[in-house]
């Protein structure tokens, strides 16, 4: 049974990459923990593809899901989620603007807790982003009664388990701790380092976000109205 399945979430990455792989592998292998890799490729345009074919061919413990069409965040989770066949899902992103070496903070922690998620420390984000991020998370908290400190971190880790309580509508990934403390899970907030983007931009603008996650707010109220389907069609590699 693999104890860790990593989820990484891909669009247009190609420098970050070989970068990444290396560090998970030197941290999983710190920790002795039995793992594999599930890297959901969201219909990149550069060679990201391909360097993920290419560290698979070195790796056994990689597998790939590759989209066809820009799907989202969210639903390269979901497919991620579904391929995943470890006791634990740990997610990240390929930007590693959450250093992997932070796998071990939250790591610690799961003999206690069913779900630990980041606080990202000295975020290096923009001034509107953060201001951006200090509205939403207090109209959420208004809202629905949502007391999580940072849903815009990446580096979550959490028991395979409640996925299958888990209702998924699009753009859930903002809103999942709150999903799993409503269901009654054990939460623990983790603080841990944001490093500032090395290669590549961010996919998704400021506002963007702002008006998607306003938005995604009456979804939460009105869960099954917003469920997407599960039968996710991907090509695998």
């Amino acid at each position: 049974m693999v104890e860790v399945s990593i989820v990484v979430p891909v669009l247009d990455e190609e420098e970050s990459l070989p970068i990444l792989q290396r560090r998970i592998e030197r941290v999983m292998k710190a920790l002795k923990l039995s793992y594999e890799i599930i890297y959901v490729d969201d219909a990149s345009t550069d060679s990201s593809l391909d360097i993920m074919k290419e560290l698979k061919e070195k790796n056994t413990q990689i597998h790939i899901i590759s989209f066809k069409e820009h799907r989202g965040q969210s639903v390269a989770l979901i497919a991620g989620f579904r391929a995943a066949r470890g006791k634990w899902i740990l997610t990240l992103d390929a930007d590693m603007q959450n250093p992997p070496g932070d796998i071990v903070k939250l790591w610690k922690y799961s003999p206690e807790y069913d779900f630990i998620t980041g606080i990202r420390a000295r975020r290096r984000d923009s001034l509107i982003r953060r201001i951006s991020s200090v509205i939403a998370r207090r109209v959420r908290n208004f809202i629905i009664g949502d007391s999580t400190v940072d849903v815009g971190c990446s580096l979550r880790l959490f028991k395979r388990d409640i996925i299958d309580g888990i209702e998924f509508f699009k753009n859930f990934h903002r809103f999942f701790t709150f999903l799993a403390r409503n269901r009654g899970w054990k939460i623990k907030e983790v603080g841990v380092k944001h490093s500032p983007r090395k290669f590549g931009k961010s996919k998704y603008g400021t506002f963007d976000r702002l008006r998607a996650g306003l938005f995604d707010l009456v979804g939460v109220l009105w869960l099954k109205a917003r469920s997407v389907d599960y039968e996710i069609k991907f090509d695998s590699g």
